[in-house]
């Protein structure tokens, strides 16, 4: 079944029929060559959604039409967004797009694809910390504000804060 030049052709089971099949004899089998040529193979991925990090990379899953019960594995050397900013239906490139396996020989396919995806919100978790001051008649206080921001990207925090009243007291 594989591809393959000048590949053996076997006929059997030759039969002859009509009104003037009675005035031959001949043979029941032959023989031949012919080619097999590898079938052109659509790899297409689909993109996996992910939580903004700050990064490119992408996740997909490969699909191909190969032959009912042929052995092939696809896989991919790299996916990425165009940009790292959350969206949706962002276009995903995919490429060194490879093929293995068993059967893998008798196929031709593409190397890359595109796809799309979304990027959407990551959670901000901001925290506070408290800053020790001087009785001084008044309910405002100051606070050291933290994040889980992804590293390297810049963000300004920023607010308010107040005591619930202007007495001295712990925590």
């Amino acid at each position: 079944k594989n591809m393959g030049i000048a590949k053996t052709v076997n006929i059997s089971g030759i039969a002859l029929t009509g009104t003037d099949a009675g005035n031959y004899t001949f043979n029941t089998t032959a023989a031949t060559t012919a080619d097999i040529t590898a079938r052109g193979l659509t790899v297409t991925a689909t993109g996996v959604n992910k939580v903004y990090d700050g990064l490119t990379g992408a996740i997909v899953t490969l699909a191909d039409d190969h032959v009912a019960g042929d052995s092939l594995t696809t896989a991919y050397g790299s996916a990425a967004y165009l940009d790292k900013n959350v969206g949706t239906g962002k276009t995903v490139n995919v490429s060194g797009i490879t093929l293995t396996d068993t059967d893998a020989g008798n196929y031709t396919f593409n190397t890359t694809a595109a796809t799309t995806a979304d990027i959407t919100a990551r959670a901000l978790n901001v925290t506070a910390t408290g800053v020790n001051k001087v009785y001084d008649g008044l309910t405002g206080a100051t606070v050291t504000l933290a994040d889980n921001r992804v590293t390297g990207d810049v963000l300004s925090l920023g607010g308010s804060a107040s005591y619930l009243d202007k007495n001295v007291g712990i925590a």
